[in-house]
């Protein structure tokens, strides 16, 4: 009879300590995929051959274009290219319009709400001109992973938009790490735009060639490096364009914070 009772309580202390232990489990499984779900999507999770893109576009739609060339983003022919800076820009060409015209850039982000806008003028000849993307931009949408979707539209007719000339692409925000950014810091503006190239940085690459600081260098090598550039993405024949001061207007600027004020 005490050999029986002691396997009864035996068996008591065994399923007592398994239903413990299951229940712990149970609830450190709970906690984890609780934890988990509160993380945010990681933008590696989408495919980015599928995001659209579109460089160039000979104005099927428009027809305000006089000189029978392309309005064209000098970027990359791939769906989205990187920066490294909290204020990048985005060079296009603008062919010669039959007058002035004005070019909206809008940015969007991945979840297609409006971050920024502005509005730039032409002039009566044609060339390759800019367009800056505030720091606000990067400081006040922290939460988002850093992909936006960048459009530019030559407007052709503003009572008929449906004629509009549009460019689209993505620009990624990333981290230089801290050897490279040493490295760029020590160098010249050509050393500079080859490293940001390694590095796959193309907005950069581009934008260090036109800095204030240029000026005093030797232009010849400042424009043989940016006829390689656009040579290396198969946009040589805009390598002797010449750069255009941009005028812009109606500049607006869009958060979240913004829109929840």
């Amino acid at each position: 009879m005490g050999i029986f009772k002691s396997k009864i309580n035996k068996t008591l202390w065994f399923l007592t300590i398994y239903f413990a232990f299951d229940c712990f489990l149970g609830s450190l499984l709970i906690y984890t995929h609780a934890e988990q779900s509160k993380k945010p999507k990681k933008s590696n999770n989408i495919n980015y051959e599928d995001l659209p893109h579109n460089r160039r576009d000979g104005g099927s739609r428009g027809n305000c274009l006089a000189n029978g060339k392309d309005f064209v983003a000098l970027v990359p022919d791939r769906p989205i290219n990187k920066t490294a800076s909290i204020s990048p820009q985005l060079f296009f060409y603008v062919p010669q319009t039959e007058e002035p015209k004005e070019i909206e850039f809008i940015l969007r982000d991945r979840e297609d709400e409006l971050v920024y806008k502005t509005s730039i003028k032409t002039t009566d000849r044609s060339g390759i001109m800019s367009v800056t993307i505030p720091e606000q931009v990067k400081e006040n949408t922290r939460e988002f992973d850093g992909d936006y979707h960048w459009y530019l539209s030559l407007i052709c007719n503003s009572k008929q938009r449906s004629q509009d000339i549009v460019l689209e692409g993505w620009i990624e925000y990333i981290e230089l790490n801290n050897s490279v950014k040493e490295k760029i810091n020590l160098s010249d503006s050509i050393s500079k735009s080859n490293l940001l190239q390694q590095e796959g940085i193309w907005y950069d690459a581009l934008s260090v060639l036109t800095e204030r600081q240029n000026l005093d260098s030797d232009l010849s090598l400042i424009s043989t490096k940016w006829s390689q550039l656009l040579e290396s993405i198969g946009l040589s024949e805009l390598s002797s364009e010449p750069l255009i001061k941009k005028v812009e207007t109606n500049k607006n600027f869009y958060s979240r914070q913004t829109k929840e004020q």
